[in-house]
């Protein structure tokens, strides 16, 4: 018998090598056109690294609830979640720019600190400190893994 946390870690770890895989059609069109130096470059392929990572397990967190065995209940409850975070992350409007209560909403996305690392390697322009985009994105990955771990233990039976 399989654990439930090995079968969620499994997955997680399948949606992060297509999400790498996806993300570095982009890295290597930055890398063709010379934009950023080499340091920045491995920091960045780092960062993906670790993005990848907290998006795998917040896909799976919200796969974990409601118990259902239908994509598409999971699909309309993720675009829910997912999709504001782009509009609060800084992607279009950097975190510099918006009021304070956007930069407070903005905190609590972890797609607003793999912005900012973003901006710091390619524009040498961020909001947070390195050492905080990392911090965060470490912080996030762990809370919807534990999470996710938790919630598929108790709804596993309720979807069969």
């Amino acid at each position: 018998p399989t654990s439930i946390w090995a079968i969620i870690l499994g997955d997680m770890f399948s949606s992060f090598i297509f999400g790498v895989v996806i993300s570095m059609i982009p890295v290597f069109f930055t890398i063709t056109v010379n934009i950023i130096d080499v340091l920045s470059l491995l920091m960045l392929f780092f960062s993906l690294i670790l993005a990848a990572f907290c998006f795998s397990a917040l896909s799976i967190l919200l796969s974990a609830y409601p118990p259902t065995d239908v994509p598409a209940t999971v699909m309309m409850l993720s675009s829910l979640i997912k999709f504001p975070l782009v509009f609060i992350s800084g992607i279009f409007m950097p975190v510099n720019q918006m009021p304070f209560l956007g930069k407070v909403i903005a905190s609590f996305s972890p797609l607003t600190f793999f912005t900012d690392l973003l901006r710091h390697f390619i524009l040498n322009n961020g909001y947070y400190s390195l050492t905080l985009d990392f911090l965060m994105l470490i912080i996030f990955t762990l809370f919807f893994m534990v999470i996710a771990i938790k919630l598929h233990e108790k709804t596993i039976i309720k979807r069969f």
